[in-house]
């Protein structure tokens, strides 16, 4: 397992009347296409070139990189706005370049304890709370954000009673729609940054978010065994395509190992804004009572009881 944290990128002009997708269609082996996203105005091609990836936009440029070692060459067409493309490549396209690189990405948004690193993280389908729950932890005492909609980890040692599960940083801001920024005091829907923790991280708990229009009573959680867990985990993995063996076979084992190495809970709440506060107080006193351990003079945990309603995102 290499020990690189972040990638190294290399920005590469893009000269006017230049086309590399001409080359890519010509030459290339296509493996994926993906569909454009509700922002994107065409969609992106996946393509290898003897030993190289390629990932490219038409109208807007692409990368090309090896899998290893995780060096990226930045290929903006002429016109195309460096920042928006940085953003494009950093929030939709590393995710899915990143297992290429041994590096597994979930679906998921992350707190960690300032005092501890100890790591809580929220998965489930879009539109699930993910962003919203983890954002409205990060604003109580005791929590930072490390992760929204994209965790990065890393497993060393499979073949452990106890494999080290690795986290790194994957840019990206905490994006709130408009309904949760103005529940949270923003004008408008907005993105936010974050900075990584210099203190070392450790996955505990990760939550399944289960929410409903119709649920009674405060959160209700679920520990799920090992064998419901991996393929709950394994739908929310991000890829380029599952057609490259060697890659896919990793993925999933890696994922085996996260699903036996830590806890897994379902919870179910309400969709609705009320009594927020609330529920992020009967997740805090659950993952506390199951390991995670948060710094002196943090408020008592509520009780297990009450009404509890937590927003969707």
């Amino acid at each position: 397992m290499s020990s690189w944290v972040v990638p190294v990128t290399h920005w590469r002009a893009v000269g006017e009347g230049e086309d590399p997708f001409v080359h890519l269609a010509a030459h290339g082996h296509l493996l994926v296409t993906w569909p454009p996203a509700p922002f994107e105005r065409t969609s992106t091609y996946c393509y290898t070139i003897d030993d190289q990836f390629w990932v490219w936009q038409p109208e807007v440029g692409g990368v090309r990189f090896h899998a290893q070692p995780p060096d990226l060459v930045l290929l903006p067409l002429a016109g195309t706005d460096r920042a928006a493309f940085l953003h494009l490549v950093s929030r939709s396209w590393l995710p899915a370049i990143y297992p290429i690189w041994q590096r597994q990405v979930l679906h998921a948004s992350a707190v960690a304890s300032e005092a501890s690193g100890d790591v809580i993280a929220f998965t489930g389908p879009s539109g699930a709370g993910k962003s919203t729950t983890a954002y409205g932890l990060a604003q109580r005492r005791g929590w930072q954000l490390v992760a929204d909609d994209t965790l990065a980890f890393s497993i060393d040692g499979h073949d452990r009673a106890e494999p080290r599960i690795e986290m790194y940083p994957l840019r990206n801001e905490a994006r709130l729609r408009p309904a949760t920024a103005a529940y949270f005091g923003e004008s408008e829907a907005t993105e936010i940054p974050f900075a990584w923790p210099s203190i070392d991280l450790r996955v505990r708990i990760v939550y399944a978010l289960d929410a409903r229009d119709e649920h009674d009573g405060p959160p209700t959680f679920t520990e799920l065994r090992t064998a419901e867990s991996y393929p709950l985990l394994l739908q929310q993995a991000h890829a380029m395509t599952l057609s490259l063996r060697e890659h896919n076979h990793r993925l999933m084992r890696d994922y085996l190992s996260l699903a036996a190495g830590i806890r897994v809970f379902r919870i179910s709440f309400k969709k609705s804004f009320p009594d927020f506060g609330s529920v992020l107080a009967h997740i805090e006193a659950h993952a506390c009572r199951h390991g995670v351990t948060l710094g002196k003079g943090t408020p008592p945990f509520a009780a297990d009881t009450g009404s509890a309603i937590a927003p969707g995102q």
